[in-house]
C-alpha cells in the first residue's frame, strides 16, 4: 500500500463529542492501536491516491514518523482529554485505507519541536481505552544537564580589582536638565596604570582551596559576620600571619596599616566568643574563613591591648602635629592683644563715647567694660537706623586719631574665626600624656611576660617610638603652658574673669574686627 503523509494537523472543535461519536462506533475499543478522529480538511492528497477524504468523515491518516513531535501531557476536560493536533504523535487510524501502521522499524527524524520528557502518547488515552499504542522511537530525547562548572581556585583566578568610590549619585530625573546629559566621559582621557597602582585591592583568596559556599555555616553571629568578611575581602593578611603582623611597629616595615588595625578593633573576640571557638573540635581547615581568622584571634594573647598599643604609636605622632599649629596660633592671638597698645585706645574712646551717653541718659559713668559689649555697638541706633555706636565711634576716631584705625592690621590673627579654645588644646595634651604613659608600662610588662619570646625588632622599634614621643610630647607640652601663661596675663590686663573661654573671647573680638572695618569703609 502507498504511503501518505498530512503536512498539517487539526482537530475538531468539537473534541468531545467526534471522542463519543469514535466510543460508539466501537473506533476506541479496538485491538492494538488506538486512532483518533481528526479534521482532515487541511490534508493534501498525494498523486495517484486520489482519495480526498470528506467532511464529513471522521477519520483521518497522520503524518509518517519523520514528522512526529513528542509532547507533554495533555490537560484534562471534564469529559474527555483535549490534544492539540500540531503536537500529536504518529497513531494508525483503521478506517483509512490509505495510511498504514507504524513499524517500530521506521527511522524517525529530529523534530523542531520542543523537547519534554514526558511521553509521546498521553496515558489517559492507554487507560481509557485498555489498549496499548506502539511507540515510535525518536533520537530526538531530553538532552543531558550540562556538567557541573569546575571549582575555581582563588589563588588561581585572581582578577585587577580596586577600592570602590561610592558615588552620591544624582537623580535619573535630575539628569535630563544637567550638564551630566551630555556624557563627556568620553571624551576625558585618564591614566589607568596609575589609578591602579593607587587604588589596587590585594586578593587575599582563601588559602588556596576552592572558595566557600555561600551556604557554608558560620559559627559567628551572623550580623557581625559579614561585615567582618566584608572587610576581610580586602584584608591582607592571612589568618596565620596575624600574630606576627601585631608585633611590627611601623608600617612600612611590613606592619598593619592604621585603616586594618581600627576594623580589626572592631572586631575583637568577646568572652563568648572565645569560649565558643576554644570549644570546637573538628579541623580549623574546614572552617568558613570568617571563623578561621576569628579562631586565629581567639588563640592572640592580649589581642585588645595589642592593637590599642599600635594605635596609639600611630595616632601620637599625628595628634602632635595637629596640635601644634593651633596651639601656636592661640599664642599669637595673645601676644597681639597684649601688644597692640592701638586696640587699647579703640576701647578707651568706647568708654569716653558710652560714658557720655549713659550720663545724659542718667545712668552713670563706667570704669571699664568687658570685651563682650563689643558685640553690642550695632545694635544701638540713632536718629538715621543706618547710623549705630560703631559708626558713631569710628567717625570720633577718624576726627581726633585717626591712626588709630589700623588697628585692624595689628590683630591680623583675628580675621578668621578661631578654632579649639585653649582649655581644649591643654585637654588634648593631658590626653597624650596619658597615652604615652600606657604605651612605656605596656613595655615593662611586656618584658616580663615574653621573656623567653625573641622578638628583638619589635622590642628595639617600640623603645624608638617612645624615646621619640616623649621629646616630641615634651615640647608640645613646654608651648602648651606658654600658651595658657599668655592666656592668663591677657585675661588679666582686660579685666576678664580667669575662667572666660578662650574660643567665645576670640570670636567676640574676631566679629568686632570685621565690623569696624566695614563701618570704617562706610563713613568714609
Amino acid at each position: 500500500m502507498e504511503r501518505k503523509g498530512l503536512q498539517h494537523l487539526s482537530i475538531a472543535e468539537d473534541a468531545e463529542d467526534t471522542n463519543a461519536e469514535l466510543e460508539s462506533s466501537g473506533e476506541l475499543g479496538g485491538r492494538n492501536t488506538t486512532c483518533l478522529p481528526v479534521d482532515c480538511e487541511n490534508a493534501n492528497p498525494t498523486s495517484g491516491g486520489g482519495d480526498h477524504l470528506s467532511a464529513g468523515d471522521t477519520s483521518q491518516s497522520y503524518p509518517s514518523a519523520h514528522h512526529a513531535k513528542p509532547v507533554p501531557k495533555p490537560r484534562k476536560t471534564s469529559n474527555t482529554d483535549v490534544i492539540r493536533p500540531d503536537i500529536l504523535p504518529p497513531v494508525p487510524s483503521p478506517t483509512s485505507p490509505d495510511v498504514f501502521a507504524l513499524s517500530t522499524s521506521s527511522s524517525p527524524q529530529p523534530s523542531n519541536a520542543i523537547l519534554t520528557p514526558s511521553s509521546t502518547v498521553p496515558e489517559s488515552l492507554n487507560h481509557e481505552s485498555g489498549t496499548s499504542v506502539e511507540k515510535a522511537p525518536s533520537s530526538a530525547s531530553v538532552p543531558p544537564p550540562p556538567p557541573p562548572l569546575p571549582f575555581k581556585l582563588s589563588m588561581n583566578s585572581k582578577k585587577p580589582r580596586t577600592k570602590a568610590f561610592h558615588w552620591d549619585l544624582v537623580g535619573k530625573d535630575k539628569i535630563a536638565k544637567s550638564f551630566w546629559i551630555q556624557e563627556c566621559t568620553g571624551r576625558i582621557d585618564i591614566d589607568t596604570s596609575r589609578l591602579y597602582e593607587q587604588f589596587a585591592v590585594k586578593d587575599v583568596g582563601t588559602f588556596g582551596v576552592a572558595e566557600q559556599s555561600n551556604t557554608q555555616d558560620i559559627m559567628l553571629n551572623n550580623k557581625i559576620a559579614h561585615n567582618f568578611n566584608i572587610f576581610l575581602k580586602s584584608f591582607p593578611v592571612q589568618a596565620g600571619e596575624l600574630k606576627d603582623k601585631l608585633f611590627i611597629v611601623n608600617e612600612e616595615d611590613g606592619g598593619l596599616s592604621d585603616e586594618h588595625i581600627t576594623s580589626l578593633r572592631r572586631y575583637i573576640p568577646t568572652l563568648s566568643d572565645v569560649e565558643m571557638y576554644k570549644s570546637h573540635k573538628g579541623a580549623v581547615a574546614e572552617l568558613h574563613i570568617v571563623d578561621q581568622y576569628m579562631m586565629e584571634m581567639c588563640n592572640i594573647p592580649c589581642l585588645s591591648t595589642q592593637l590599642d598599643l599600635l594605635l596609639t604609636l600611630r595616632e601620637l605622632p599625628i595628634s602632635m602635629n595637629d596640635l601644634q599649629p593651633l596651639i601656636n596660633q592661640k599664642i599669637r592671638m595673645c601676644t597681639q592683644l597684649n601688644n597692640c597698645r592701638s586696640f587699647v585706645s579703640v576701647l578707651e574712646y568706647l568708654l569716653a563715647i558710652g560714658n557720655y551717653l549713659n550720663e545724659k541718659g542718667r545712668k552713670g559713668k563706667a570704669k571699664g567694660f568687658r570685651l563682650s559689649s563689643l558685640t553690642k555697638l550695632s545694635q544701638l541706633r540713632g536718629k538715621d537706623k543706618k547710623f549705630t555706636l560703631l559708626h558713631a565711634l569710628v567717625e570720633q576716631i577718624m576726627l581726633h586719631e585717626p591712626s588709630l584705625a589700623t588697628f585692624t592690621q595689628e590683630l591680623a590673627e583675628f580675621e578668621t574665626v578661631p578654632g579649639a579654645s585653649i582649655k581644649g588644646l591643654t585637654a588634648e595634651v593631658d590626653v597624650m600624656k596619658n597615652e604615652l604613659q600606657k604605651v612605656i608600662q605596656y613595655k615593662k610588662t611586656y618584658k616580663k611576660t615574653n621573656a623567653g619570646v625573641h622578638r628583638p625588632n619589635f622590642s628595639k622599634d617600640l623603645k624608638a617610638s617612645i624615646e621619640k614621643y616623649n621629646t616630641d610630647l615634651s615640647a608640645l607640652t613646654k608651648t602648651c603652658e606658654e600658651m595658657k601663661k599668655l592666656y592668663s596675663v591677657m585675661l588679666i590686663k582686660f579685666g576678664e574673669p580667669a575662667d572666660q573661654d578662650s574660643q567665645e573671647l576670640f570670636g567676640l573680638i574676631c566679629h568686632f574686627v570685621n565690623e569696624f572695618k566695614e563701618a570704617h569703609a562706610e563713613v568714609l
